[in-house]
């Protein structure tokens, strides 16, 4: 924590020449870690004199000692300054002093599709879809430039405050002199690795990125790398033979298995193109949102967001004007080919009329199916709230950079909520409860408990310990500990917190908090510590707290 402290107080200079010769400075505060590779490390820095905040890619230059090091580092940069898009991360500037190479990128608040995977699982078709026409977008353009990525995967896959896409770290990038020519180092993340780079002697082109996109569709689909083993050897040897499978439990698409069969081939020649991909039905059968909403980070989207980008919706925009109905566009819906028996026989006017009360119809079922669940999750929420509505975080440290985030609940109760999405917390001064990434419980005593727990149970401690826990106010060996932050989302304004009692919090960067139980009974705490109960009706004249409600709920999805 004082190693965080230390980082968080650093002052970066960068010395330059102005117009007229005279040297001026421009002076950067060094954050927190966003994350490490293999020479560098990256850290959130705000310029003091714009206020505006970037990530910093800092690499010390006694690792630069090598001149392939070096010339490795002077590529990266060459080529990431020239390439400018929507969809890749902003290159800002590069400088140096007797230590570090700081280069300065476009900070993407949302972190990367691979905290997104780690929180949320598996990923749904729509939002893969939407996260797919980005990443080839940006693809399309780095290839028309003649620069190959060959580091394609999840952690380089950055989501920015927008939801947009961003394709990043280009360490591995390359630029071919000609179209046709083929590049022969070894070199990438083992999992995504295209089989033709593991051939040193066969040489690879655009057709590597190719098959790392669809190692990223499977991904995010399924829940893990299709070559994914314990042992590297094993993976490039099942990569090497193309052997994957798509798991019996998991129901995907016959859209998306067709396409990232169509994508994993040994031979590149055969692979789909970028615009093939693009063209593919797994691409064209529905509507694709331009970007994803910012609840989905926490949690799936809710129905009715996948309802404006079904199948029907495409129908309902595309397909009642007279013009656009043909017998082709209704074959699309196997679920309604029963309303369109007699389509020959029918006239304009009741072919658009059937098709409309087939779309109702199909609006209604969703419907009716949301309410009975949305009925099924309130019954649940209400006996939940009972017990447990007035449990909240009282105290919290992110430190997710590294770890995870640490908490103190109003209970006393003290627990963390890790960054592979396992949970340790305090059940009483002699037990803990830990929940594996599926959810499951063990409970253990401090001084018996496996020996692969010992650092999160050692950071349990720490951070407890950070976290200034009351000793006079802990819970007593009686207690049993059986609430815990189950997950957590940071937007540029708070930090969002769910509960597994349900309840749904926000810390502001202003210190005000809201705590929202599943009842919608609503604590506030003001800058000042003071704390206040209202109900919904109560908040409506309150414009300070409504703003802070209404932006919760904007973000929660279907948390609850």
């Amino acid at each position: 924590m004082e190693e965080q402290q230390q980082i968080e107080n650093t002052i970066i200079e960068e010395r330059y020449q102005k117009a007229d010769g005279e040297t001026a400075y421009r002076r950067y505060q060094k954050g927190k870690v966003l994350g490490k590779g293999g020479f560098a490390k990256c850290y959130e820095v705000t310029s003091i004199e714009s206020k505006k905040v970037l990530a910093a890619k800092i690499i010390a230059k006694s690792t630069l000692k090598k001149g392939r090091t070096r010339a490795k580092l002077i590529t990266e940069i060459k080529l990431h300054k020239s390439l400018h898009h929507q969809n890749i991360v902003q290159f800002e500037d590069v400088f140096e002093d007797n230590e570090n190479v700081y280069i300065l990128l476009e900070l993407c608040q949302n972190q990367t599709l691979n905290e997104l995977l780690k929180r949320r699982r598996r990923i749904t078709q729509i939002e893969v879809q939407c996260y797919l026409k980005q990443l080839i977008g940006a693809l399309k353009y780095i290839h028309s430039h003649r620069v190959l990525h060959r580091d394609l995967k999840l952690g380089n896959l950055f989501i920015n405050d927008k939801m947009e896409l961003k394709l990043g770290d280009f360490g591995l990038a390359t630029k071919l002199d000609y179209d046709g020519q083929r590049r022969h180092t070894i070199c990438g993340t083992p999992n995504y690795i295209a089989p033709e780079i593991l051939d040193e002697r066969m040489g690879h082109s655009y057709q590597a990125d190719i098959w790392s996109v669809g190692v990223i569709i499977y991904t995010l689909l399924i829940g893990k790398p299709p070559f994914e083993t314990s042992d590297v050897k094993t993976t490039y040897t099942k990569i090497s033979q193309c052997q994957f499978n798509f798991p019996d439990h998991i129901q995907i698409s016959e859209n998306a298995r067709n396409l990232i069969s169509r994508i994993l081939i040994l031979d590149p020649s055969k692979r789909l193109t970028l615009d093939e991909i693009l063209a593919h039905p797994f691409m064209t059968s529905n509507p694709i949102p331009k970007t994803t909403h910012i609840s989905q980070l926490l949690s799936p989207p809710t129905a009715a967001w996948l309802s404006q980008y079904s199948q029907a919706s495409m129908l309902n925009s595309k397909q009642l004007q007279p013009e656009l109905v043909s017998v082709k566009s209704t074959s699309q819906i196997p679920k309604m080919n029963n309303l369109f028996s007699t389509q020959f026989k029918m006239t304009q006017a009741e072919r658009i009329k059937t098709l409309t009360e087939g779309i109702n119809y199909l609006s209604e079922k969703q419907q009716t199916k949301k309410q009975q669940e949305q009925t099924l999750e309130n019954n649940e929420q209400q006996e939940l709230s009972k017990e447990n509505d007035v449990v909240y975080v009282i105290k919290c440290c992110d430190y997710q950079s590294k770890y995870g985030i640490g908490y103190v609940l109003s209970n006393h109760h003290s627990g963390v909520l890790f960054n592979d999405s396992t949970k340790i917390i305090q059940c009483n001064r002699l037990e803990f409860n830990y929940f594996d990434s599926c959810n499951q419980k063990s409970s253990y005593e401090f001084e018996n408990y496996p020996q692969d727990l010992n650092k999160k149970v050692t950071l349990l401690q720490k951070f407890t310990q950070y976290l200034g826990v009351d000793e006079n106010n802990t819970i007593s060996n009686s207690q049993i500990s059986t609430i815990f932050v189950h997950k957590f989302l940071k937007t540029r304004n708070a930090l969002l917190l769910k509960l597994s009692n349900g309840v749904i919090q926000a810390d502001f960067i202003d210190k005000t908090v809201i705590v929202i139980s599943p009842n919608e009974n609503i604590l506030f705490v003001n800058e000042k510590g003071d704390k206040f109960s209202y109900n919904l009706e109560q908040i409506r004249d309150k414009e300070k707290i409504q703003r802070r409600y209404n932006y919760v709920q904007q973000l929660r999805g279907d948390c609850q």
